[in-house]
C-alpha cells in the first residue's frame, strides 16, 4: 500500500520531519520486557484472586516508579503489592525500587514485591532498610509458589491494626 500523504512525502524535504529522541525509540529488549510485564501483572492478578476470592484488588492504571501494582484489600486490610520482572535468573538488586520505597515509608504502608525469578537477596536487604518488617520480596513463577505467595502476604496482614 502507498502512502497518499502529501505532508509526509513532503516535510522530510523541508526540514519539518520530526525526529524522536532516542531515549523514546523502541527497543528490542524494553518492548520484549514490557510484553513479559503485562503478562507477569495478568499472572499475579490471578493468584491473587485464587488465592483470597473474596479479597478487593486495585489496579493502578498509570506506571510511576513511585505507585504499586496492586493493592490487595483483604478483611479490611491492605497490602501494596508491587511486580518485577526478570528477563534474566541473575540477581535482583532493587535498583527501581527507592521511589516507591520512600512514598510507603512515609505512608506506612505494607508491602510485598512478587518477583518472577532471580536471587531477590539485595532486595531483601533494601526493603528490610526502609521499610522494616512492612516489606518482603517473593519469587513467584507459578501456582507452584502459591503458598510462598499466601503466606508472605498473611503475615504482612496479621501485623496490621486496623483503622479506627
Amino acid at each position: 500500500m502507498i502512502d497518499t500523504r502529501l505532508r509526509r512525502w513532503l516535510s522530510p524535504l523541508f526540514g519539518r520531519a520530526r525526529k524522536q529522541p532516542h531515549g523514546f525509540r523502541p527497543r528490542g529488549t524494553s518492548s520484549r520486557v514490557s510484553r513479559l510485564a503485562e503478562r507477569y501483572d495478568e499472572d499475579v492478578d490471578a493468584a491473587l484472586q485464587r488465592l483470597w476470592p473474596k479479597a478487593r484488588i486495585y489496579h493502578d492504571r498509570e506506571f510511576t516508579r513511585d505507585r504499586a501494582d496492586f493493592l490487595l484489600v483483604v478483611r479490611g486490610r491492605g497490602v501494596m503489592v508491587e511486580t518485577k520482572v526478570k528477563s534474566d535468573p541473575g540477581v535482583f538488586r532493587g535498583s527501581t525500587l527507592p521511589p516507591l520505597l520512600d512514598r510507603l515509608q512515609r505512608d506506612g504502608r505494607r508491602l510485598i514485591v512478587v518477583l518472577n525469578q532471580g536471587d531477590p537477596t539485595p532486595a531483601r536487604a533494601l526493603i528490610a532498610d526502609r521499610l522494616g518488617d512492612k516489606g518482603c520480596v517473593v519469587v513467584w513463577s507459578g501456582p507452584q509458589h502459591d503458598a510462598d505467595l499466601h503466606g508472605a502476604v498473611e503475615a504482612l496482614l496479621q501485623q496490621m491494626v486496623r483503622h479506627q
